[in-house]
């Protein structure tokens, strides 16, 4: 894990390429002074609800195994902008799609993982799911933001949420570009296909 000096310095990288870019920049005097391992990132401005009364069901695999209309994407969730100054309501039991303020750009030698804030998860507040962010990731980050408490709670555009916690890779050959990198709106993306799981559905004995 990453010390505050060695964020610091991923930050100031010299080399664009090997350069851990944070837009809006954080408080570097700030993390060294606390000498926190973690960099605090910002609610953005972008939800996404789900309507519940239109998606009887959703699969959860790549490739539906048998006939479906699978609703779109625009049936199935509505948007939402929430400037600065003003709040969006998460009642109990419900779940939106947030994303960071922030934009981010990981270096082929750099990877991260994202977490809650405790003082958040305390009231009920739960906060990223799918946490590994994958090196050469560019884009700001969807949240999974769910109420897990009893009470309705007021989140708000600029607010810390969440924090990235960073780690050195072993740089290899160049990935692919992610599915999820350079989104700046949060996004419900279909699961990946996955060929062991269609070929365990292709070899059922009755062929139905």
């Amino acid at each position: 894990m990453l010390s505050a000096a060695e964020i610091v310095g991923a930050l100031e990288h010299q080399t664009k390429e090997e350069r851990l870019t944070v837009v809006p920049w954080p408080e570097r005097d700030e993390l060294l002074r606390k000498g926190e391992t973690s960099i605090d990132l910002r609610l953005g401005r972008w939800f996404r609800s789900f309507k519940q009364t239109r998606t009887p069901s959703v699969s959860l695999v790549g490739r539906i195994p048998r006939d479906s209309d699978e609703p779109s994407e625009t049936s199935r969730t509505k948007q939402h902008f929430v400037p600065f100054g003003s709040n969006y309501v998460l009642h109990p039991g419900r779940f939106v799609l947030g994303v960071t303020l922030e934009w981010l750009r990981l270096p082929a030698s750099l990877s991260g993982y994202v977490t809650g804030k405790s003082s958040l998860g305390r009231h009920g507040l739960v906060i990223e799911t799918a946490a590994g962010i994958h090196p050469q990731f560019s884009g700001c980050l969807t949240l999974e933001l769910a109420n897990v408490g009893e009470v309705p709670l007021e989140i708000y555009p600029g607010m810390p949420i969440c924090q990235i916690f960073l780690h050195r890779t072993q740089a290899g050959e160049e990935r692919e570009p992610d599915r999820f990198s350079g989104r700046r709106k949060p996004m419900l993306s279909p699961p990946k296909a996955d060929e062991t799981f269609m070929r365990l559905v292709d070899s059922r004995p009755d062929g139905a």
